[in-house]
């Protein structure tokens, strides 16, 4: 029996991922979608509820008075409408990253979900990878050290093209900021989430594409109140053969850890204290060892819209929050106030 009827507002590439993990949920239903290209929503009600039952409406308003809970997967301007009007009719929200084109409407975004109390949970989604959630408990493991050091580094090519489509992107009144904040929010939150508070950002973005307003690289220094420091670079490109990549490495005092890829890894660890590699200290996690090995660790599930579903039903806390990513948004807001004002330290303690 279902629990949780659950509509769409936008019905893009993003969506359906969202979708497919719903279909997996016997808990939830899709019941109304609505997107601009009403073409493109009955696309989606036909193969995410080939049932019929997803009705394709004609509005948001109309979605948010038949369900339960709400999907925001708009371009990033018309997230903020969308989500103060489900909050304020009593609806469970998760909004895809960004939350909004700038931090006053991020933070205006925020204090509207937890006004009104609703579970709330954003597109963050990889704090649920299981590659990066293992790398976050490795860097505690005893013996690691402090961390002195991480590498950032995010590419994939202009979403304006492949799988992605998605015009708007080229549009800075839609988008809010290129690769930065469009893609990178995700890297800004796992940063902190890896090395603890943040206290200083300094950043220099450029546009070689001359795309007004979108920035298609980022090289962005932080550092943590621990002491702590991390490079960030941000490129979009027009090499097709990369959708979006990660790589990540770590330098603790007594460990050198490092990240590949989004999801399943593989990620590398080495705690050698000899001059050669020691196999006792050294190894390699990747696919469903990596997977089963993190589920061990922290308990989570990899799939944040299973998670969202069972925080609605049982009312409980989402996560990542809407809290959690405005103090992502106040980084890039940082970074981008710094590329401003030539590259200058913004000091972004709490």
């Amino acid at each position: 029996m279902t629990e949780l009827r659950v509509g769409f507002v936008g019905c893009g590439l993003i969506a359906r991922h969202h979708a497919a993990n719903l279909a997996a949920d016997p808990r939830a239903e899709i019941v109304a979608v609505t997107d601009l290209d009403r073409s493109r929503a009955e696309r989606f009600s036909a193969d995410v509820a080939p049932s019929g039952a997803a009705a394709v409406l004609d509005d948001a308003e109309s979605v948010i008075r038949a369900s339960d809970a709400v999907y925001v997967c708009t371009w990033t301007s018309a997230h903020p409408e969308v989500v103060v009007a489900a909050a304020g009719a009593g609806l469970a929200v998760f909004c895809e990253k960004p939350l909004a084109t700038s931090l006053a409407e991020s933070e205006a975004m925020t204090e509207a979900v937890e006004r009104a109390g609703v579970t709330n949970q954003v597109g963050l989604i990889l704090r649920r990878s299981p590659a990066f959630r293992l790398l976050h408990h490795e860097l505690r493991r005893p013996g690691t050290g402090p961390v002195m050091n991480l590498v950032f580094r995010d590419d994939q090519y202009l979403p304006t093209q492949g799988m992605y489509g998605s015009t708007w992107r080229a549009d800075a009144a839609r988008a809010g900021g290129g690769t930065l904040l469009e893609h990178s929010i995700h890297d800004l939150d796992l940063i902190e989430w890896l090395l603890g508070p943040i206290a200083e950002v300094s950043a220099r973005l450029g546009s070689v594409h001359g795309i007004e307003g979108i920035d298609d690289q980022a090289t962005v220094t932080l550092v943590a109140e621990s002491g702590a420091q991390a490079a960030l670079v941000s490129v979009w490109h027009d090499v097709l053969s990369r959708p979006s990549q990660r790589r990540v490495e770590v330098f603790a005092s007594n460990a050198h850890l490092s990240l590949e890829g989004d999801w399943s890894g593989p990620v590398r660890f080495d705690r050698s204290t000899t001059f050669e590699p020691d196999p006792a200290a050294t190894g390699e996690l990747a696919g469903a060892e990596l997977a089963a090995e993190a589920a061990a660790i922290d308990g989570l599930v990899d799939d944040p819209d299973r998670a969202f579903v069972t925080a609605v039903l049982d009312g409980g806390r989402a996560s990542p929050s809407f809290r959690v990513a405005l103090r992502a948004h106040e980084l890039a807001d940082a970074a981008y106030r710094s590329t401003a004002d030539g590259g200058r330290v913004v000091d972004v303690r709490t």
